[in-house]
């Protein structure tokens, strides 16, 4: 199989993008914990949350490639949204923990109570970069998939790259990002990436011809 040079480029930004990903969701974790401690609940309603906002991205999106005769423009500026509103979240943080004790010290909410609050407040911080990020598999699926009968080929090669980057930033993540800066310091350098991919996919913005996009 040999793979053609922008082929390459929209490949490594994919691997890219699941690397960013996965750091994304183990930082907002550990942040979030900070604020709503520790506890299968609170890792839970984070989990759901993120997960919830990959799905609603992905099919409010794959509607959207469906009607795209170019997905490269709208998949650069996905990159760009999750870049900048991740920056936001990062320095909205403080405000968004003492919104949450605020809340929690007037109201003195019951337990399942706070259960469903913790969840709405979690998906609150995190819908629009999760929405954004499940955006990337069908708007990337339009560019790089180029018939019915080679679908199956192309799909694959796409989601086992998406997932080797998400690995390789879970374990970066784990063992050095987060030891060596911090929980701000590694969302800055995952934002910076983000943005990276999308400039790169600007740049690129002929790459999803049909007859260059084939794997």
């Amino acid at each position: 199989m040999r793979i053609k040079p922008k082929i390459n480029t929209i490949l490594l930004l994919f691997f890219l993008s699941g690397f960013c990903n996965l750091i994304y969701e183990i930082v907002w974790s550990r942040m979030l914990n900070l604020v709503f401690g520790v506890t299968v609940f609170s890792i839970s309603t984070v989990l759901v949350s993120f997960m919830l906002g990959l799905a609603l991205g992905g099919i409010i999106f794959g509607r959207v490639a469906d009607r795209l005769q170019n997905a490269m423009p709208t998949f650069s500026f996905v990159h760009v949204g999750i870049s900048v509103s991740t920056i936001i979240l990062v320095f909205a943080f403080p405000g968004f923990m003492d919104f949450y004790h605020a809340v929690n010290t007037v109201l003195n909410p019951g337990f399942y109570s706070l259960r469903i609050a913790l969840f709405f407040l979690c998906l609150l911080f995190l819908i629009v970069p999760t929405t954004l990020m499940g955006a990337t598999f069908p708007l990337v699926g339009k560019i790089a998939v180029t018939s019915k009968e080679t679908a199956g080929k192309e799909i694959g090669v796409l989601y086992a790259v998406n997932t080797l980057g998400s690995v390789i930033g879970c374990m970066g993540t784990v063992f050095f990002f987060l030891r060596f800066a911090g929980m701000k310091g590694t969302m800055i350098g995952a934002a910076g990436i983000d943005l990276i991919i999308g400039v790169v996919a600007f740049v690129n913005i002929n790459a999803s011809k049909p007859e260059d996009a084939r794997l």
